[in-house]
């Protein structure tokens, strides 16, 4: 199910609390256009949103279940874009069409480093209804915690009770909160989507909203959201100014993966920021031991340890056919050679034992898979989770959690992050 069927799902998730990108919009952001001559705001035509992408609902979903908090770098205007389309797709009856319900709709303001927009779905536009950057204050008012997180951008959706009695008369109050939580769901998945992570308020102070954002001072504030880069895993900026960010190799039999080692693992380094490649020994539809399924991005023989900071292993029974695979093997003793992050989940540690990079290191992995441990030199703990420099190795899908945030830990251990790697 890929996300052009996000704000369907958003119909019947259930509203939450709680964090590989969508391939980017084509169209590049176009020029800010103004209002008429005397007005200091402006009009920021946004590109156009992407209506497909790899990431499912399924794994969105599974994203909310581990956020993280935003950092405050600024979102760029493609995100942003894919964001505002996410919130109003619900309410639009055709794509450029105007929103169904007309002036009892609920209503997007974006708070910006520059400004607070307010979304018009017709054209796909922000436009400008205060110039100051009301992050900071909108993020005491609300959080009232000192350093609280500010976002890269807020989301505010408010709306106007009296447009929605009018038109709806007695539910208008039930069919106006049901709109929001719409809106805000289809958000929630599509930010997790984006490799971004949010805070979600739902209890909102409606009067200390409108002290921050006085453009809404006749609307009720329903719901708040901050949202950004994961802390301390955002996109950064290499010595030459461009933006990069970690990669990772996940290596995958091309059948019979362990499909939950798989999906979680690769979800949880997406939402952290890392691009993350799939290599196989063949390129195409890869199936796991349960049933799923996934695309292989890139042929092992192919892959340029010089593009990625990371090589991880995903088990299963399928991953006894790298054993002694010559290239698998070779791969795990160049990512040893140039000092790149070295996981393996499951029962694939056996891969790196077989290639001699266990000799003397703390290390885990199926019960199963001790023998061959011990016999590669390892020293066999049998822990969820063992991270030994930066070699790191995990039992199964129930350490996936931990197994990941060391990955992220080695990932911030090896210093800048590689040139992003070529598929």
């Amino acid at each position: 199910m890929s996300l052009c069927l996000l704000a369907a799902a958003a119909t019947c998730a259930a509203r939450q609390t709680q964090p590989r990108s969508p391939a980017q919009p084509q169209s590049p952001a176009q020029p800010t256009r103004r209002l008429p001559p005397g007005s200091r705001l402006k009009v920021i035509q946004l590109p156009e949103p992407s209506t497909s992408g790899a990431a499912s609902v399924e794994q969105a979903l599974l994203g909310l279940r581990n956020l993280q908090a935003p950092g405050n770098q600024r979102l760029d205007l493609p995100k942003i874009s894919q964001l505002a389309w996410a919130i109003q797709a619900m309410t639009m009856a055709t794509a450029g069409a105007a929103p169904i319900s007309g002036e009892a709709a609920v209503k997007a303001y974006f708070v910006l480093p520059d400004g607070i927009y307010l979304y018009n779905p017709a054209d796909h536009s922000l436009q400008q209804t205060a110039d100051e950057d009301a992050r900071e204050a909108m993020a005491a008012a609300l959080l009232n915690q000192t350093g609280a997180p500010t976002g890269g951008c807020q989301v505010i959706l408010a709306a106007s009770p009296q447009e929605f009695g009018k038109r709806y008369g007695a539910r208008a109050r039930t069919v106006m909160f049901l709109q929001a939580g719409r809106m805000s769901q289809s958000l929630q998945l599509e930010a997790i989507a984006q490799g971004l992570t949010f805070v979600s308020i739902d209890a909102v102070d409606a009067a200390a909203v409108r002290r921050v954002a006085r453009a809404i001072r006749t609307l009720e504030p329903l719901y708040v959201a901050f949202i950004g880069y994961p802390s301390g895993q955002a996109a950064t900026t290499s010595a030459q100014g461009r933006t990069s960010q970690a990669t990772a190799l996940l290596v995958v039999p091309p059948q019979g993966f362990q499909d939950e080692e798989l999906l979680m693992t690769k979800r949880a380094l997406e939402v952290a920021g890392v691009q993350v490649v799939v290599a196989s020994t063949r390129i195409g539809l890869l199936t796991g031991m349960l049933g799923g399924s996934i695309r292989g991005d890139m042929l092992l023989n192919q892959a340029n340890l010089a593009n990625f900071n990371a090589v991880v292993f995903i088990g299963g029974v399928g991953a006894v056919d790298f054993l002694h695979n010559p290239t698998v093997l070779n791969l795990v003793r160049q990512a040893i050679t140039q000092r790149k992050v070295l996981a393996a989940i499951g029962t694939a540690p056996s891969i790196l034992a077989g290639a001699g990079a266990l000799r003397s290191v703390r290390s885990t992995a199926l019960l199963s898979e001790q023998a061959r441990l011990v016999q590669g030199g390892a020293i066999y703990t049998g822990n969820a989770v063992e991270k030994d420099g930066l070699i790191i190795t995990a039992t199964g899908p129930l350490a996936v959690s931990v197994f990941a945030r060391a990955i992220l830990d080695g990932l911030a251990e090896t210093g800048p992050p590689a040139t992003s790697a070529t598929k």
